[in-house]
């Protein structure tokens, strides 16, 4: 099947499902994908097909997910925070919608009692300092994300 007849499966099924709104499809995108809005959060769900390394970073934060039921809450109510400040578009030049959830693992890795395990036991601060220094049109946003960060982390310990 190739990503064109994938993608059309993928709009068919969500558009039937009682869980996804405002249904739509970019085939010409630079990534083609499905769009959709979530129900209950009013969070936009982009879906696309044939992309390994999204495909493998999705399995991850699903384990990631299981194991913390944690992690869940917190990154859709920071993903909400950031819909409300409109520092979640893309297109915009914005933070893509993983950075939100990798932002939230990486704090819970990294708090005094950790309540996640980090992978390869690295230190990956500069690797968001490196991606992070690149949106440069929403620094000021950038560090609201941070300093909302500090505020969960002195919220949950």
């Amino acid at each position: 099947m190739h990503q064109p007849d994938v993608l059309m499966l993928v709009k068919d099924c969500l558009s039937v499902s009682s869980l996804f709104v405002e249904m739509e499809a970019d085939f010409h995108a630079r990534v083609p994908v499905v769009i959709c809005k979530e129900r209950s959060s009013g969070l936009i769900c982009k879906v696309s097909a044939g992309n390994e390394n999204v495909f493998q970073t999705t399995t991850y934060l699903s384990a990631l997910a299981t194991q913390e039921p944690l992690l869940m809450p917190l990154v859709l109510g920071f993903r909400r925070w950031a819909r409300i400040c409109e520092i979640d578009r893309t297109e915009e030049g914005s933070l893509p919608p993983y950075v939100f959830a990798l932002l939230v693992i990486f704090y819970l890795q990294k708090r005094k009692e950790p309540l996640l395990p980090t992978y390869f036991n690295q230190d990956v601060s500069l690797f968001f300092i490196s991606i992070l220094k690149k949106q440069t049109n929403k620094q000021k946003n950038i560090l609201v994300c941070f300093s909302l960060l500090a505020l969960f982390r002195n919220f949950l310990e």
